[in-house]
């Protein structure tokens, strides 16, 4: 009796196959399973990483002693640690708050500090602040990339201002000249401090008055007044006698400059009347009445309109009863030209065989065409005076 020998093929084909399969799939399923855990793995290790990153909490706190004397002032550092994490900062940098740049070219703590959870950490940062004056903040850079800061604080020169000065000097300028530029300077006596020591102010306006403050120790000083780079002599102070005047802080704690009013001059007003030079018969037109007030004026004036309306003179072929001005500038300053008035008027019909006509817009020389702002006094105007060429309409 013969074999067959299909179904030994066959057994032995299924034989690969099953070989096949578990000599291939299960080192791929292996190779999947591990693949997945390292990016399990990973995944795990960034998230926990991103939320310690999110819990770092870091408070800092600068304080300082701020003696006049004082020629090391001591400023320090405060890391209050208020997160559940240790936190681990590489490196504390002082920042020009003003110019968003770091102060000096290294950090001022490039050494690694473990701050534990609740833990306070003190640092000195005296080799930082040393000399500089301005607004600074101080920035603390983690391991793990966070940044914290500091509230700004003011410096002068290397030294807390905050609690530096406890008095206020008060400076007042009266009467001062419009367009001069008034310096208060002032010089500490001994070991008396100030800040700052010298301001400049320009006067916008004739006998205006200023009161500007100063920082400052317990001390004397001595506060001089100039006017365009001179010193203020006596002779035009009604008070004080003297130029310095001497201040004692806290006994007095202000220094008041009174000068001698300077009187006010009305000056002439430039008016000028702004119209076309042609238009047709029977056409409604507009023009204007300009001011201009000179620069040499001490005081903003403000315009009389029912004044100007007054003194509007008209003479032609015009309708009657058509003219209508609105008011639009109510002050000048000196310097300044503004429309004041702005008004309308119909050209009347040309009658006969004439084909041209004119009219002629007239303001004549004003007493007040302004009122002085401070002084109450008038300001005068001078006249204008233009032509209009009105022509035929076509066709008629």
């Amino acid at each position: 009796m013969r074999k067959d020998s299909t179904g030994i093929s066959t057994m032995v084909g299924m034989a690969i196959i099953i070989a096949i399969f578990f000599t291939t799939l299960i080192p791929l399923y292996l190779y999947m399973s591990s693949l997945y855990s390292l990016l399990s793995n990973e995944t795990n290790s960034r998230m926990i990483r991103d939320v310690d990153r999110e819990t770092e909490d870091l408070k800092l706190f600068v304080e300082g002693k701020s003696g006049i004397n004082q020629e090391n002032p001591s400023i320090s550092v405060i890391l209050k640690n208020t997160s559940p994490l240790l936190i681990r900062v590489e490196r504390i940098w002082m920042m020009n708050v003003e110019t968003g740049s770091p102060v000096g070219d290294a950090p001022c703590i490039d050494r690694v500090l473990d701050v534990p959870p609740g833990w306070n950490v003190t640092i000195q940062v005296n080799a930082c602040v040393q000399g500089f004056t301005g607004r600074a903040q101080f920035i603390a850079v983690t391991e793990r990339g966070r940044l914290f800061g500091s509230e700004p604080i003011d410096l002068l020169r290397g030294r807390i201002i905050s609690g530096l000065f406890p008095y206020t000097l008060t400076v007042s300028v009266i009467n001062m000249k419009r367009g001069s530029e008034y310096t208060i300077d002032i010089l500490p006596l001994g070991d008396a401090d100030i800040h700052p020591r010298s301001i400049t102010y320009k006067a916008t306006a004739s006998n205006e008055n200023i009161s500007l403050s100063f920082g400052a120790t317990a001390g004397t000083f001595l506060v001089y007044l100039s006017e365009s780079g001179v010193l203020v002599s006596t002779s035009r102070l009604l008070a004080p006698p003297t130029n310095p005047v001497a201040v004692t802080l806290p006994d007095y704690w202000n220094a008041i400059f009174i000068l001698s009013r300077s009187p006010i001059q009305p000056v002439t007003i430039d008016l000028e009347i702004s119209a076309p030079t042609r238009v047709l018969e029977g056409q409604s037109f507009q023009f204007q009445i300009i001011l201009s007030l000179p620069a040499q004026a001490d005081e903003d004036v403000r315009v009389n309109h029912d004044r100007i309306i007054q003194a509007i003179r008209i003479s032609g072929d015009y309708e009657q009863n058509t003219l209508q001005c609105l008011p639009i500038a109510e002050t000048l300053t000196p310097g300044s030209t503004s429309i004041a008035l702005s008004c309308s008027l119909t050209a009347a019909e040309l009658q006969g065989n004439r084909n041209s006509g004119s009219i002629t817009i007239t303001v004549n020389q004003l007493q007040n065409c302004g009122t002085g702002v401070n002084s109450g006094q008038p300001y005068p105007s001078d006249q204008d005076s233009t032509t209009i060429d009105v022509r035929r309409q076509k066709g008629r």
